[in-house]
């Protein structure tokens, strides 16, 4: 049976991931039941899509709909205690971005939901590619990595409306920062220090959200590991590079791609896959978190949502790019304990 579905925050630009949800809607996996913006123009727009109800009212749009699940870009003038709501409703929550803007934030919703879970999925998610699930099929590929430099780069929304470019595109570098993060913590856990200097602009107070622009952020760990990041939200093709290096040998990684070369230089293993249309790829996430969502209750079930680990590594990121100097993600996660 398709889950009621509501879609919230969604912009026109967002043709990939309209056609996804419209493809999942003709597939009976969901029934889109209610749209939401933050104002009444841009509902009734996001509304005539999905030819559902319209709403600028979030609350009232609740309180007159039963959705199961949100497929949400949080608006950024959205309150967290929405968010709550929802999941003490059972309201499963497919997130393009971060669902939150600040550790607080993180620290709050991570209260109500267990550390794996069925009921938040973060999107994008790099360990959800095809090639880094194919990779972490062999453990000595990803096992142990003592030095890692990556790329996240795609075209913000803004840049996005202005190109008239309506697919591919993400919502600005906390997107992608998020998922470069988490990359990070589930290769190698949090780093010891992070220094980060962003080309653009750096958030607001404690709140992530706003940042912007391009990021070069270096990290140490507690041993001898480093990792070197670039992440910007002014570029395109939408895309993921990672380059590992461990005991074991080098691994290169792309979206769609990837290779692996022992320590004395000899191809071990390698593979490529031809790129699907951005919106098919949405579709293959979303069907995967309803699949998820739906499942019975097993400790297999979900995703771990590593909510205040990456929110640590957002902040230290964006307090670094004020003070100049390398900042500790582990003392930031101790302060809103």
């Amino acid at each position: 049976m398709a889950l009621q579905c509501v879609v919230l925050g969604m912009e026109l630009i967002q043709q990939d991931w309209i056609d996804a949800i419209k493809q999942a809607q003709n597939a009976g996996v969901i029934n889109v039941v209610a749209v939401g913006q933050r104002n009444i123009s841009a509902a009734r727009e996001l509304g005539e899509v999905f030819e559902a109800p319209f709403y600028s009212d979030l609350r009232r749009m609740m309180l007159e709909t039963t959705p199961q699940i949100l497929i949400m870009d949080r608006p950024r003038e959205m309150p967290l205690d929405f968010i709550e709501a929802c999941v003490h409703q059972g309201i499963g929550i497919f997130s393009l971005g971060p669902p939150v803007q600040s550790l607080s934030d993180a620290h709050k919703l991570n209260m109500l939901i267990e550390p794996r879970t069925h009921m938040l999925y973060i999107w994008p998610r790099m360990s959800r590619s095809w090639a880094f699930l194919q990779a972490s099929q062999t453990e000595s590929y990803l096992h142990g990595p003592h030095f890692i430099s990556g790329l996240w780069a795609g075209l913000n929304h803004a840049m996005a409306k202005s190109w008239d470019i309506r697919e591919g595109s993400i919502g600005s570098l906390p997107v992608l920062a998020w998922d470069a993060f988490r990359t990070i913590v589930e290769l190698a856990g949090i780093p010891a220090l992070m220094y980060a200097s962003i080309d653009g602009t750096g958030g607001e107070e404690d709140r992530f959200i706003h940042a912007g622009g391009t990021a070069a952020v270096v990290m140490r760990f507690a041993g001898t590991g480093t990792a070197s990041l670039t992440i910007t939200d002014k570029d395109l093709p939408f895309r993921r590079e990672l380059l590992l290096f461990n005991r074991e040998g080098r691994l290169k990684l792309a979206e769609n791609s990837y290779n692996f070369l022992s320590s004395d230089g000899k191809i071990q293993e390698q593979d490529i896959q031809t790129s699907a249309p951005a919106w098919k790829n949405a579709l293959t996430e979303l069907e995967e978190f309803c699949r998820q969502f739906t499942a019975s209750t097993s400790p297999h079930r979900g995703w771990p949502h590593l909510l205040t680990q990456t929110a640590a590594m957002m902040t230290a990121m964006i307090v670094s790019h004020r003070t100049g100097t390398a900042e500790s993600p582990q003392h930031f996660l101790g302060l809103t304990r």
